[in-house]
């Protein structure tokens, strides 16, 4: 005990606290915390610096060497400090290729790791030698001495190493050294999963490398499962409520009972319903698709989302039936017309249907606990004072709208559309002759479709109109996004005799938008809007009913597109980490100098160096 003195615990409690502020970097979210947390640490690993100081100061040379080293151990905290606010998130428009930042970011976590390191192992050595230097001065009592002080050194340092074991294990601490940091989640992502406040299971299914035999895929999706365990054991650390596991699907099949319609390849995200009505199903579940490197670029974008997905609180939509919807009695001699499949996939989404009618107070009023209100397929013109409190939904009270249009009604909700520049055109869409249907297969780059497999199937469609951008309308109150288009294999059938004429031609025709309020603010910050006011509307009624729910990606779109409705605007911000490797293509006379360097200049220069070596040795020697 007597070696403890402030020359050999100091730098280790500096350097300790360096490791600890790595590890608990990112227990805290709350800002003041952090500031904290960041002041108190700058203390610790600044306080060896301090004490070297203190002993210049009082004429007791601390010698080059500890200086160096309590230099290098505030340097690393300095470096990892400036590398952390250096990660700011890209701009819109502004694409992180053009700029420095990354490159400085790689550049700092290089310096970290090495003045980290140097600091710990040379510091270490240090205590070896001074150990060995007396046991040298005293050979009788110092081996005894060196026996009990390396004993206590190893018994005082186990609590510490196990501690740090621990938080290692729980926090999942790893330093992500890809250029693009392809196995970490960003700032916005962890925020949005630290705030879960809920029970998720994450369950991967995945074969392990010796287990994949036979199929092809197998082997491949045996590759993908190192890195995916690396951004799903992250979950754990980030927030200890969601728990997670891999099961390889061909081979544990005891093990997937629980689950409907698994296969390698996928991963299910699942929460536990609330509330009485369960539906048959007690877990609200949503599926991620990961076969192949392609699909790691959007991965982390993937799993925010769906974690959101399953996360979200019971919210409450009601549907509008005083004017000829689908929903209610309206169709009641009319089964297929009927949207009870579309209602079963929201009660498995943890969705409360209400009626929306003259009960609740509609037209006159939209129920204060309302969520989301829907219109499917009006055959009924909606009275103004309806269309007043419609929009007042959207734009005071931030609330949701799910409206599909029936082209045969009388209600084309262009007095909504005026509002924006879009216009709602009611025509025979044709792709085959003799075929009612269209298969929409074209969708532009959106949250509700990102999520799809095989997009090549689409959404099937009949008795459906679109949606035509008017250019002469100038200050919209809403910003529109076109989600889902026909295709450029499309054609109106103007004269309806089931087949294409020569005054009739091949065009792309847009069939679903969202339209939310234009943002008062040009740059306004995304994550500072916990939710907006929003429109979903589509060209088509059909595709929801009973007699075509089931087909394609119809039963997808629509449990996206209500699930989307709910989700935080900055969880678009989340940007997919696509590495691009960079391709260097060399002249002929470049590969030639690269030979002979490689066969002749770089032996000869060893041989030389050597030489010269030997010679001077000589030289000395005489």
């Amino acid at each position: 005990m007597r070696n403890l003195s402030p020359n050999t615990v100091i730098p280790f409690f500096s350097i300790i606290s360096l490791y600890f502020y790595f590890l608990s970097y990112d227990f805290f979210l709350n800002p003041v915390m952090k500031n904290f947390r960041d002041f108190f640490f700058l203390l610790f690993c600044f306080s060896d610096l301090g004490f070297r100081l203190y002993q210049k100061q009082k004429n007791e040379s601390p010698g080059p060497t500890a200086f160096t080293i309590s230099i290098l151990t505030a340097s690393s905290f300095l470096f990892y400090s400036l590398r952390i606010y250096l990660d700011m998130p890209a701009k819109p428009g502004i694409s992180t290729e053009l700029s420095m930042i990354p490159k400085v970011r790689d550049f700092l976590l290089v310096l970290v790791i090495l003045t980290s390191l140097i600091t710990l192992v040379f510091q270490l050595l240090i205590l070896i030698t001074k150990q060995s230097e007396v046991a040298q001065t005293n050979l009788g009592r110092a081996k005894r001495s060196l026996l009990q002080n390396t004993l206590i050194s190893l018994f005082s340092l186990a609590p510490l190493l196990i501690a740090v074991n621990y938080f290692s294990s729980k926090k999942n601490y790893n330093f992500d050294l890809s250029a693009i940091g392809k196995f970490s989640y960003s700032e916005t992502s962890r925020s949005i999963i630290k705030s879960l406040d809920r029970d998720v299971s994450v369950t991967a299914f995945y074969p392990r490398p010796l287990e994949a035999s036979g199929k092809e895929e197998s082997w491949a999706l045996s590759a993908l499962r190192p890195e995916i365990e690396i951004y799903l054991e992250q979950l754990k650390a980030i927030n200890p409520r969601i728990s997670v596991k891999f099961i390889n699907a061909d081979v544990e099949r005891e093990l997937i009972t629980d689950f409907q319609q698994v296969s390698n390849g996928m991963i299910v995200f699942r929460s536990l319903k609330t509330g009485a009505d369960l539906g048959g199903n007690p877990y609200i579940e949503e599926k991620v698709f990961v076969q192949n490197k392609k699909d790691l670029e959007e991965l982390e974008r993937k799993i925010v989302q769906a974690i959101n997905n399953v996360a979200l609180p019971p919210k409450n939509i009601y549907f509008s039936s005083n004017y000829g919807e689908h929903y209610g009695n309206n169709y009641i001699n009319q089964p297929t017309e009927k949207i009870d499949k579309f209602i079963s996939t929201l009660n498995f989404f943890n969705f409360r249907i209400h009626e929306l009618n003259y009960k609740s107070g509609f037209p006159d009023s939209i129920p204060e606990d309302a969520d989301m209100i829907a219109f499917i397929g009006p055959s009924i013109e909606i009275p103004e004072i309806g269309r007043e409190n419609i929009r007042k939904f959207v734009m005071e009270k931030k609330g949701k709208v799910f409206i599909t249009i029936d082209p045969k009604s009388r209600e084309n909700f262009n007095w909504l559309l005026d509002k924006s520049k879009l216009e709602f055109r009611d025509a025979n869409l044709r792709q085959s002759p003799g075929r009612p249907e269209i298969i929409a297969a074209n969708f532009p780059d959106h949250p509700i479709t990102r999520l799809f497999i095989k997009k090549e199937v689409g959404v099937v469609l009949t008795n459906t109109g679109y949606f035509e951008k008017r250019t002469d309308r100038i200050n919209p109150e809403y910003d529109e996004f076109l989600i889902m288009d026909s295709g450029f294999n499309t054609y109106i059938d103007s004269n309806k005799n089931e087949k294409m004429d020569a005054d009739e031609f091949l065009k792309n025709y847009s069939l679903a938008a969202v339209l939310s309020p234009v943002k008062k603010q040009e740059n306004e910050n995304p994550a500072n809007l916990e939710s907006e006011g929003r429109f979903l509307i589509f060209a088509s009624t059909d595709w929801v009913t009973d007699k075509m729910y089931l087909f394609n990606l119809n039963p997808v779109m629509a449990g996206n597109s209500i699930n989307w409705m709910f989700q935080k605007p900055i969880l678009d911000k989340i940007l997919p980490k696509k590495e691009e490797i960079p391709v260097i293509s060399l002249t002929q006379n470049q590969k030639l100098m690269i030979w002979s360097m490689g066969l002749f200049g770089y032996p000869l220069l060893w041989v030389a160096g050597l030489s010269i070596f030997v010679l001077s040795k000589k030289r000395k020697t005489k």
